[in-house]
């Protein structure tokens, strides 16, 4: 320390301010610091005035914030939970140990104090977006939603609340909101990559997929080797049923990065629509190999197997996608069908009404469980089933027209 500011020192700790006026010193000096971005000055400052008021929940709170920002973390979550001690309604406290708890991937005890500081401070936009943020990494999506409205109403302009805002409504299924919010994101910050990778596939899956190529276009414009990119024009191709084009990408990709499982899916999803079966198992094996939760992949290679006939590898990959997606209604449909096909009719039956229940608006499971009821002799149990079928035909007809007349 030089002789000045060792003088200074010596100076303020002889004089007689009061001490309101010494801690009003500490506070604006600590203030000072901080904004200039000296955490360990403002640190030594705020821990000053500390001595002088040891209760001030605010300062106890800034010291918290000022030990995670210099990586101290154990000290900075112990303060702030004796910053709830002094003063449990401290917002900016639940704050900030949610967030910390949140950073370390503590969810369990990081959405509560979150969750505290909204209901305590609700008009905070931060909080709100934290929060909801948060949700969506526990894919909480539903739960998110409200939060991250709230955070749009209260700072229209800030960009990573619409972004989450926009994969919550994504995954809840709201796909035309979600457009709206990909493209109030896209405003604020138009040179996010995962904005327009956002919006692109909102697009394609809402049967636009040359809008949705034209945003992945506008990221390889700008990075002409991202390989997201690319795999969603293949992606948006393969909506298109364009096989010609999705196939090259899907093998330049690929070539690039072996290790997509996403990739290999969807190459596998085009060779089968080329009627290469045998290609199409082998890509669907690799997306399986590379990530076994893929419940997509199990149930393409079911289905692919039982175009080939083998119905008890077609079975085998249908069970394996519903472990993986218990309420899978269509893996259970084809489960069904193909134990049906291999002659266990119970085993086919229990699948069946299984299939119904979960996706009762859907008319094939109905008519195969009649066709089954037939083959084992319940003619009044199968005229019941094919009924059922025309009934929940008529109602997915409905449902299109009106979706229709909607557009």
């Amino acid at each position: 320390m030089n002789a000045l500011a060792m003088a200074g020192v010596v100076f303020w700790a002889c004089s007689a301010l009061p001490a309101d006026d010494t801690l009003d010193q500490a506070v604006a000096q600590a203030r000072e610091l901080k904004a200039k971005g000296d955490a360990a000055g403002a640190l030594a400052a705020y821990e000053q005035a500390a001595e002088i008021d040891p209760k001030s929940a605010a300062i106890q709170d800034e010291i918290g914030f000022l030990l995670a920002v210099l990586q101290r973390k154990d000290e900075a979550l112990a303060r702030f939970q004796h910053v709830i001690e002094l003063d449990p309604k401290y917002a900016p406290a639940h704050f900030h140990l949610g967030v910390a708890y949140v950073l370390a991937n503590d969810y369990g005890r990081g959405l509560p104090q979150l969750q505290t500081a909204v209901a305590l401070a609700p008009d905070e936009p931060e909080y709100q977006y934290r929060l909801g943020a948060a949700l969506n990494v526990q894919s909480q999506f539903s739960e998110a939603l409200p939060h991250l409205e709230a955070a749009n109403r209260l700072r229209p302009d800030h960009f990573p609340a619409w972004y989450q805002r926009a994969i919550a409504l994504q995954k809840t299924g709201e796909l035309l909101e979600a457009e709206k919010a990909f493209r109030r994101a896209a405003e604020l910050n138009p040179d996010d990559p995962d904005t327009h990778i956002g919006l692109g596939l909102v697009l394609v899956n809402t049967r636009r997929a040359d809008e949705g190529i034209e945003q992945f276009q506008k990221i390889l414009d700008k990075d002409p080797a991202n390989l997201l990119a690319k795999l969603n024009i293949g992606f948006a191709y393969l909506q298109k049923s364009d096989t010609e084009h999705a196939i090259p990408l899907l093998r330049e990709v690929l070539a690039k990065d072996s290790s997509i499982p996403s990739a290999h899916y969807d190459l596998g999803v085009a060779l089968k629509q080329q009627d290469k079966l045998d290609d199409a198992k082998v890509e669907f094996k690799k997306a399986i190999e590379l990530d076994p939760s893929l419940a997509e992949a199990h149930y393409m290679l079911g289905i692919t197997y039982w175009q080939s006939g083998e119905f008890e590898a077609s079975a085998s990959e249908m069970q394996a996608a519903i472990r993986q997606r218990p309420d899978y209604g269509a893996a259970y449909f084809m489960l069904g069908t193909a134990l049906k096909q291999k002659g266990d009719l119970s085993g086919a039956e229990n699948a069946l009404r299984e299939a119904i229940r979960l996706r009762p608006d859907d008319p094939g499971p109905f008519n195969t469980l009649g066709q089954l009821l037939r083959q084992k002799g319940d003619i009044p149990g199968s005229k019941a089933a094919f009924a059922e079928g025309a009934l929940a035909k008529k109602r997915l007809e409905d449902s299109q027209v009106e979706l229709l007349n909607k557009k």
